[in-house]
């Protein structure tokens, strides 16, 4: 009777031990992100992102020239750098600098406070969709320097 306890008993080991080797084979291997993948901003709607960017009111903290816009002029004294210009820059730069303040801002002459911009973080009033469009507006529908 022992000897076939132990027979039983090995034979369930080598089962849960089989067992566990077949489904360590079959687990998935774990994501990796694709090689060359690079994340790139969707395409907006700029006249939908000047909607967004004047009912924000950004253009009380940052100089802008709008064609067909007359603002009022910026009660907080360049609190913001000029936007003028900014459509160089490209968009993944643009929405990054509207939803995480940068130390580095790429407006000449602007400096950082306390080791970061002095915009505050707007992702909790954006959507997605406004953010694209945003992005948008100041890629295509502001002024050049100069023109």
């Amino acid at each position: 009777m022992k000897e076939r306890i132990s027979v039983i008993f090995a034979s369930c080991v080598l089962a849960i031990a089989t067992a566990s080797l077949i489904g360590a084979a079959a687990a998935p291997a774990p994501p990796k992100v694709p090689q060359g993948w690079n994340f790139t901003l969707p395409e907006g709607d700029a006249k939908a992102g000047k909607t967004v960017f004047l009912n924000m009111k950004c253009y009380s903290c940052h100089a802008i020239e709008i064609p067909g816009e007359k603002l009022p002029p910026s009660r907080s004294k360049g609190a913001g750098p000029a936007l003028t210009g900014y459509s160089a820059l490209p968009k993944e730069y643009l929405a990054e600098s509207i939803i995480k303040p940068h130390t580095i801002v790429a407006a000449p002459g602007y400096t950082v406070k306390e080791g970061r911009a002095t915009m505050g973080e707007y992702n909790h009033f954006l959507n997605v969709q406004e953010l694209i469009d945003i992005v948008a507006f100041l890629k295509h529908g502001t002024k050049p320097e100069g023109k």
